[in-house]
């Protein structure tokens, strides 16, 4: 069982995962196969590169992902263009790790699971819920205020996420709520 996690920017979904991880479960993460995935030598590379040009490259040639981050979360046009890059790689990745995990329950950590359709390749999907609020100033430690709003803005509301979600986990609280939900889901998926 393939099951995914999501939720908007700052809202605990990799405290989440790193809860699931040290109760010895695959977690893989979005984010993590598509920087694999933008390394030299990778076709998505060339191709990135060929759109975006050398100003995204770092001085050893590999590209530098804070900056491209930059370029494409001011411009929803040239997101589209990124995302039509490297999401089938991405998929096809999420596909290998279904099948390798067949038979067992394994997690994928992506904030962009509803926002590209990305929820028939799941199983189940977690929902980590944070208020905005919370969002955003956690976020704002890793990418600083203005960048965190920018990227807010490209997440779907929680609204419309909960529509298709399986499962909520609800991040208001401190980490011992968090995971105690964590334990308690984990219960239910093992029923499941």
């Amino acid at each position: 069982m393939l099951v995914g996690i999501t939720g908007n920017i700052g809202a605990g979904k990799s405290t989440v995962s790193n809860f699931l991880r040290s109760m010895g479960y695959p977690v893989f993460n979005a984010d993590f196969i598509a920087k694999r995935l933008m390394l030299k030598g990778f076709p998505t590379y060339k191709r990135i590169v060929e759109v975006f040009g050398n100003k995204i490259l770092r001085e050893d040639g590999e590209i530098d992902t804070k900056r491209l981050g930059k370029i494409v979360f001011s411009n929803r046009e040239k997101l589209k263009l990124l995302t039509s890059i490297i999401h089938p790689s991405i998929l096809r990745e999420i596909e290998l790790i279904r099948e390798t995990f067949e038979g067992e329950v394994a997690f994928l950590e992506a904030a962009v699971i509803f926002e590209y359709g990305w929820e028939k390749h799941f199983d189940k999907i977690i929902t980590v819920f944070a208020y905005r609020g919370q969002r955003l100033l956690r976020a704002a430690k890793r990418f600083g205020l203005r960048e965190a709003i920018k990227r807010d803005r490209f997440q779907l509301p929680y609204s419309e996420k909960l529509k298709k979600t399986d499962y909520l986990l609800c991040n208001t609280n401190d980490m011992l709520h968090l995971k105690f939900q964590v334990e308690e889901l984990v219960k239910v998926l093992g029923e499941a």
